[in-house]
C-alpha cells in the first residue's frame, strides 16, 4: 500500500482514521466482531506504541483517533490491523455455506478468495486542539440509525 503523501507526515503522531468494509457491506453487526476489533486495537497499540483517543465501530466502517507515542507507523499499523481482523472474521464466518453476505465478500484475486476491507484508508493529521475536538465530537455523535 502506498503512503499517498504520508511521507510528509512521518514526524506527526496524531491522526483521525477511517477504514471501510468492502463495498460498504455491514459486517460488524454482532458483538463477536467488536471483540475482534477490540483485541486487535489492544495488540497493535502495544506493538506500535500507540494509544486510541476515541473510536466508533459502525456496521460497515470504523473511525478512530490514534496517537503514536514514538514513531508514526500508521500505514503498517493499519495493514496489520486489517490483515488480522480479516483473518479472524473469515475464521468465524462459515465461508463454506452459501449466503448473501459470503457471496458479496467474494473476491477471487491471486490467492485471495474473500475480502473484508477496502484496500485503502483515510487519515487526517490532527494538527491542533480544535481539530482534535471536532473529530472526537464527530466520533461520539456518530449514531447508527436503524432503517
Amino acid at each position: 500500500m502506498g503512503l499517498r503523501n504520508r511521507k510528509s507526515l512521518l514526524e506527526e503522531r496524531l491522526f483521525f482514521v477511517t477504514t471501510t468494509c468492502k463495498d460498504w457491506i455491514p459486517i460488524f453487526t454482532e458483538e463477536i466482531y467488536f471483540d475482534i476489533i477490540y483485541a486487535s486495537f489492544d495488540f497493535y497499540n502495544k506493538k506500535y506504541n500507540a494509544s486510541l483517543v476515541g473510536y466508533v465501530i459502525m456496521p460497515n466502517h470504523i473511525h478512530f483517533i490514534i496517537y503514536f507515542t514514538e514513531e508514526n507507523k500508521l500505514s503498517v499499523y493499519i495493514r496489520d490491523f486489517k490483515k488480522y481482523t480479516a483473518g479472524e472474521i473469515r475464521r468465524l464466518k462459515d465461508f463454506e455455506k452459501e449466503n448473501e453476505l459470503i457471496n458479496n465478500l467474494r473476491h477471487e484475486r491471486r490467492e485471495q478468495k474473500f475480502k473484508i476491507w477496502q484496500d485503502r484508508f483515510d487519515d487526517v493529521y490532527l494538527f491542533n486542539r480544535n481539530t482534535l475536538i471536532t473529530k472526537l465530537n464527530y466520533i461520539h455523535n456518530n449514531i447508527v440509525k436503524k432503517s
